[in-house]
């Protein structure tokens, strides 16, 4: 009779040591669900760039310039509340830095060129590791490029503010405001202070046709370009994060 009492006594133990059915217990943890927060980024942006006008132009005056696909250094800072999203965003060109060096030959070269612009956001899909949004917005953007003859010529500096040299532009100007969009795939905020990658695929367009202008003339008749760019970035940044709730 003790020995049996002592075998129940153990069989009971054992079982209810055993832990509680794996289908009633959630494997997969819960997604977070910060009610709202702030991010900044870096990244680069690689635009394929449309100037039709003003590239014709240089081509029927044989004059050299860079190909439409562009390098910008992006920066961006972003306030959310749940799915909603505000983005704040600026891109700098340094495709300047790859200048065509053919000597004895006319050059545009690209001084500066650059983005700033104001997107609104909603997560269309809002999952437990990633977050995808649609966002719209408006910016203006601007393109500068200076022309001149790359020769062997040898010129004292003194006598430089007095040079001139034929087919010279000091300065050729374009600023279009522009409406813009993108689809925005980024990692989930996971804690108060998470790490943050994103990759973009985007749209923007001028709101309307401008004519190219310059600093040094009055142009008249001058080429006009309505700058459109399809576009790819990849960021990486930080976001801080507030008020977690219980239920989203």
């Amino acid at each position: 009779m003790n020995r049996f009492l002592i075998l129940m006594l153990l069989t009971t133990s054992s079982v209810m040591a055993q832990s509680v059915d794996s289908t009633t217990t959630p494997t997969i943890p819960p997604k977070s669900s910060y009610k709202f927060g702030w991010s900044a980024e870096i990244g680069i942006t690689y635009a394929i760039t449309s100037l039709p006008n003003v590239r014709s132009f240089f081509e029927s005056n044989r004059i050299k310039s860079q190909g439409s696909l562009e390098p910008f250094i992006h920066f961006g800072v972003s306030a959310r509340y749940q799915r909603l999203k505000l983005t704040a965003q600026v891109g700098i060109n340094y495709s300047h830095l790859n200048v065509p060096r053919d000597e004895d030959s006319v050059v545009a070269r690209l001084v500066k060129a650059g983005y700033t612009g104001l997107l609104i956001g909603f997560d269309v899909v809002n999952g437990r590791n990633r977050r995808l949004y649609i966002n719209a917005g408006v910016g203006g953007i601007g393109y500068e490029y200076s022309v001149y003859r790359r020769t062997r010529q040898a010129v004292a500096a003194q006598s430089l503010p007095q040079y001139s040299q034929p087919g010279n532009v000091p300065s050729l100007f374009l600023n279009n405001g522009y409406w813009d969009v993108n689809l925005d795939y980024v990692l989930r905020e996971k804690r108060p202070l998470s790490f943050l990658t994103a990759v973009r695929i985007g749209y923007r367009r001028a709101l309307q046709r401008e004519v190219w202008q310059s600093d040094a003339f009055q142009l008249i008749g001058g080429p006009s370009d309505r700058i459109s760019q399809f576009y790819f970035q990849t960021v990486f940044g930080f976001s801080t994060n507030y008020l977690k709730n219980s239920q989203r």
